[in-house]
């Protein structure tokens, strides 16, 4: 196939690169001439794009799957999927497959307590409520925590240790304040099927992170967390890839985070333990059968280090000029 993925300077696409690069033509796409993952690919397949949130976004990346004949578009960038889905009539009209979850799902995934009210009563939840003087008044024992309701990564994200640090937040309701989940957490990768069944759900330990990237991680079968993500993902109907992040509660529960509907960044181990999305994502795409039931996964672990690749500088002056 001649897939088109955006976000190329993330380790999402670059996941999705390692997977899919020998078999099939990707085109790297990214706002940056300096994202890592543009050079990945021969120049001709190279493409500069709007961000994420730029109301030209749409239209260039449909542009580009025009004049490129792209047969299948894979954005990685958190912005770029509500517009995208938005549109999904439009490049499939073109014959061009979007294989992101609805809108409606998105728009749950994007809101942190749209998605914990849809989800209560299916899966163990942290207690939540919206960040308010109220609320603050209320609050009479430490650690808490809080988080955006709306966005996406580790941005606002805090550990509240003390009153000085919860008046120090927003009392508007835009930040949700939670129960501290002290235990280990675990990103479960998912993958379901254009049907609604779910035939991939592996959980990583994040061992170590760094920068908000997990540079050491384990799979691991623990039922009740595989369970609890695959319930949440045909509740708020996940279709595709998407990531359920989950943290062990002081009494020992496992509760969600999270979801993130996309390719997450350490995607390798997953394939490296026997369940390889992104070419479960192709097969499907080119209409190749899929598994009836849960794949089963290898326990292994990973470290993750810096490597190296060296071109002519004149490849990046290229790609700095206007397009």
């Amino acid at each position: 196939m001649r897939i088109l993925i955006t976000g190329a300077g993330g380790a999402a696409a670059i996941s999705v690169w390692k997977s899919l690069g020998a078999e099939h033509e990707l085109h790297m796409a990214d706002m940056d001439p300096l994202a890592a993952g543009l050079y990945l690919v021969p120049e001709a397949q190279r493409l500069i794009i709007p961000r994420g949130d730029d109301p030209q976004l749409v239209e260039a990346l449909h542009d580009a799957c025009t004049a490129r004949s792209i047969e299948m578009l894979l954005p990685t960038v958190d912005a770029e999927l509500f517009p995208l889905a938005m549109a999904r009539g439009r490049f499939e009209a073109m014959g061009v497959t979007l294989p992101i979850s609805p809108a409606e799902c998105l728009r749950l995934c994007r809101d942190k307590q749209l998605l914990l009210d849809r989800v209560r009563g299916e899966v163990p939840v942290p207690t939540y409520e919206p960040l308010t003087q109220e609320a603050a008044d209320r609050v009479d024992s430490y650690p808490r925590f809080v988080k955006p309701r709306l966005g996406a990564g580790s941005r606002g994200v805090a550990k509240i240790v003390r009153r000085e640090d919860l008046e120090k937040q927003p009392k508007d309701g835009s930040v949700l304040l939670q129960e501290y989940l002290p235990g280990e957490e675990f990103s479960v990768d998912v993958y379901v099927r254009r049907d609604g069944v779910v035939v991939g759900a592996v959980p990583r330990e994040r061992m170590k992170v760094d920068s908000g990237i997990a540079v050491a991680s384990r799979t691991v079968n623990v039922p009740e967390v595989i369970q609890s993500a695959i319930r949440t993902a045909e509740v708020i109907g996940i279709r595709g890839v998407a990531n359920v992040q989950f943290k062990r509660a002081a009494d020992g529960v496992f509760k969600l985070l999270e979801v993130n509907p996309r390719f997450p960044g350490t995607l390798p181990l997953t394939a490296a333990a026997g369940v390889d999305m992104p070419r479960l994502m192709v097969d499907e795409a080119m209409g190749r059968p899929l598994p009836d039931q849960l794949m089963p996964f290898t326990e292994l672990m990973v470290v993750r280090y810096w490597t190296e690749r060296y071109f002519d500088s004149a490849e990046w002056k290229m790609l700095c000029r206007p397009q």
